[in-house]
C-alpha cells in the first residue's frame, strides 16, 4: 500500500517523514514483524523493537521519541480506531463476508467450519488479515461486525423433517432432500442445523461439518450413588452448563420431555433447589437434570473414578 494513501486511511498526523513509499504488511505483536511493515505500538519501547525488526511505519497513540529518521512516525488520537479503518479497507478490498450469529448459532458455526471471530480487534487481527478473498466470518456481536463492514447476512429458517432420535445425543434429519444420519446433538438443535444448510445452499459454499467442534454442553450419566459412571451405564443424566445463554437455551426446548427437571442454586425457579453441590448430590428424581454449575466444582462432589467420563470430553 502506498504510504500516503495509508496515513489518509488512518486519518495520521505524520511526526517525522521517513524514507519509503510502500509498506506490505500489518502487525500489532513483535514476534510477527516483518521487513518494511506497519507497527501498531502502545509505547516507545514496543516501537523501537518494531523498528529493529524491520518495521519503516510505526502508528500510535503517544508522541514517540523519533529514533530513526528513516522511519515513518504517525499519531493517531485512537489506536482501535486506526486498525479498524484499516480493516475496512482490507475488508471491502477482499471481499470479505459476514455471518451474525446469536451465541447458539455460533457454536455451529464452528462445527461448519466457518471462521469464528472474537469480536475484538486486537484478537482477531491475524485472522482477519491473513485470510483468504471472500472468505465468510461469523461474530455474534452485531456492532462489531459493522465496524468493518456496512452489511452482514443472517440465518434464515428452513424445513426439514427428524427421521430418528435415537437418544438425547443422537439426530438424523432430511433437510434440502439431503439425509443426515446419528448427528450428534439433541434433537432440539435441529433447527439451527437446518439454517446453516440453507444458508450453506445458497451462498453455493463447500459443506464441510464436524460434530466433534461442537461444544453444547457436558453430559454425565449418574448411578444409584449419583456418582458418575460410563456413558450409557444408567437412566440418569445431569447436563451441565457454564453460562446463563446455554442454559437457558435447553430449558426453553426441553420442556415437555418426561422427567426432564432444572436444578438451580438458591433459586424458586426450578424443579430442585439447593444451597450446594452437596445438597443436589441427594436429589434423584430425574431422567434428565439440567444445572447450570462450574465442571470441576462439579466434577469434585460427583466423581466416583479419577478419570472423568463425559461424552463431549
Amino acid at each position: 500500500m502506498n504510504i500516503s494513501n495509508f496515513i489518509e486511511l488512518i486519518n495520521a498526523q505524520v511526526l517525522n517523514h521517513g524514507a519509503t513509499s510502500s509498506v506490505y504488511d500489518f502487525s500489532i505483536d513483535l514476534n510477527k514483524v516483518k521487513q518494511a511493515s506497519v507497527f501498531f505500538a502502545k509505547n516507545n519501547e514496543q516501537a523501537s523493537f518494531a523498528i529493529k525488526l524491520g518495521a519503516y511505519v510505526i502508528v500510535s497513540e503517544e508522541k514517540l521519541s523519533l529514533e530513526d529518521k528513516d522511519v515513518f512516525y504517525l499519531q493517531v488520537d485512537d489506536l482501535e480506531k486506526a486498525i479498524f479503518r484499516l480493516f475496512r479497507f482490507l475488508c471491502e478490498e477482499k471481499s470479505y463476508e459476514f455471518l451474525y450469529c446469536n451465541h447458539i448459532e455460533l457454536k455451529f458455526a464452528k462445527a461448519f467450519n466457518f471462521k469464528v471471530l472474537h469480536s475484538n480487534i486486537l484478537l482477531d487481527f491475524d485472522l482477519l488479515k491473513n485470510s483468504k478473498e471472500k472468505t465468510f466470518f461469523c461474530s455474534d456481536d452485531e456492532k462489531f461486525i459493522l465496524k468493518l463492514k456496512s452489511n452482514f447476512h443472517t440465518l434464515k429458517a428452513c424445513k426439514y423433517e427428524i427421521l430418528g432420535s435415537k437418544s438425547l445425543f443422537q439426530t438424523s434429519l432430511l433437510c434440502k432432500n439431503l439425509y443426515f444420519k446419528d448427528l450428534k446433538f439433541a434433537f432440539f438443535y435441529a433447527d439451527v442445523f437446518a439454517s446453516f444448510i440453507e444458508f450453506i445452499e445458497s451462498q453455493k459454499l463447500p459443506f464441510s461439518f464436524n460434530d466433534k467442534k461442537l461444544e453444547l454442553f457436558k453430559a454425565y450419566f449418574l448411578n444409584s450413588k449419583n456418582e458418575i459412571c460410563a456413558f450409557g451405564g444408567s437412566s440418569r443424566v445431569i447436563l451441565l452448563v457454564e453460562n446463563e445463554k446455554d442454559f437457558d437455551f435447553i430449558a426453553q426446548n426441553f420442556q415437555g420431555v418426561k422427567d426432564f427437571k432444572i436444578a438451580l442454586k438458591n433459586s424458586l425457579f426450578c424443579d430442585f433447589s439447593y444451597a450446594n453441590l452437596n445438597e443436589l448430590k441427594k436429589f434423584f428424581d430425574f431422567k434428565y437434570c439440567l444445572i447450570k454449575e462450574n465442571k470441576e466444582d462439579f466434577l469434585e462432589y460427583f466423581l466416583a473414578q479419577e478419570k472423568n467420563i463425559s461424552l463431549f470430553d
